[in-house]
């Protein structure tokens, strides 16, 4: 099963975030964005012990899950 991540990049690499990400994919992780202007890339990755191995990888600061909001539909009831 896999989870999505986003990865955030330290600021000494954010200059080189493409090598970052190259590492990222070296270690395991499926990229599917490099948002340059912000540092961060986001992906997926197949099993939860990889998320401690993107986070040893040089340039990363953080890896965290993804979260998912949902709004309701306009015109729904509050609840």
């Amino acid at each position: 099963m896999s989870e999505q991540v986003s990865v955030s990049v330290d600021d000494e690499h954010v200059a080189r975030i493409e090598e970052v990400a190259d590492r990222c994919r070296a270690a395991g992780m499926h990229v599917q964005q490099v948002l340059a202007p912000i540092g961060v890339i986001t992906g997926s990755i197949d099993t939860g012990d990889l998320r401690t191995a993107l986070g040893a990888v040089l340039g990363v600061a953080a890896v965290e899950p993804q979260r998912t909001f949902r709004l309701p539909p306009p015109g729904s009831p509050i609840q």
